[in-house]
């Protein structure tokens, strides 16, 4: 790896720390800069403001729960077992970088493009994934399902018609402290009721 590339990894996980605990609004360049003893200047090289480097943070972090996902459901005995893995690490993954997301909480329109793209970057490879299971668990006779996409655009819809129900009198798409409990408890109840209506026995 080359020294560049070094350094922006040590940079991005400077600030994901950072954006992690602080969130994004409370958190700036100079603070990023002092943390790994670095000039501002050498900082905005990489990244010419706190939002390209925002954004480049989620990049890294959606890359890195991603292949977490993909490791932990290769471990699940079946393909129900592995959808609702995939959930439960979905749900620590929101819960734990609670803070970093939270420029999220913006309506739409005022969110970069760029950023936007990475949300939705995101969703397509839980549809992506939640649809490979479904085919999988169709083709072992384990589900009952001629359209494993739409099955798992009806489940990743649903599960984000919960978290909006409970967060939409904040304007935010993701859950409040308080409310990571029973978000999760409605989605794991979902995921479960969803995947019995497949089963073939």
């Amino acid at each position: 790896m080359e020294n560049q590339d070094k350094k922006r990894i040590l940079i991005l996980e400077a600030a994901l720390k950072r954006f992690a605990h602080f969130g994004l609004a409370k958190t700036t360049m100079t603070d990023i800069a002092k943390d790994l003893s670095l000039s501002k200047a050498l900082l905005y090289y990489y990244f010419p403001d706190k939002i390209s480097l925002y954004v480049s943070v989620i990049d890294h972090i959606m890359h890195t729960v991603s292949n977490e996902i993909k490791k932990a459901v290769k471990k699940a005995d079946n393909c129900a077992d592995a959808i609702m893995v995939l959930i439960e690490k979905r749900q620590a993954f929101i819960q734990k970088y609670h803070n970093l997301l939270e420029y999220g909480t913006l309506i739409k329109n005022d969110i970069p493009q760029d950023l936007f793209e990475k949300f939705n970057k995101a969703k397509e490879f839980e549809v992506n994934y939640l649809s490979e299971l479904f085919r999988k668990g169709s083709e072992s006779g384990e589900f009952r399902t001629e359209d494993p996409v739409l099955n798992a655009e009806i489940l990743t819809d649903a599960l984000f018609g919960i978290r909006f129900n409970v967060t939409s009198s904040r304007h935010t798409m993701f859950a409040a402290n308080e409310d990571f409990k029973k978000v999760f408890r409605k989605e794991r109840q979902l995921a479960s009721v969803f995947i019995r209506g497949l089963k073939s026995h």
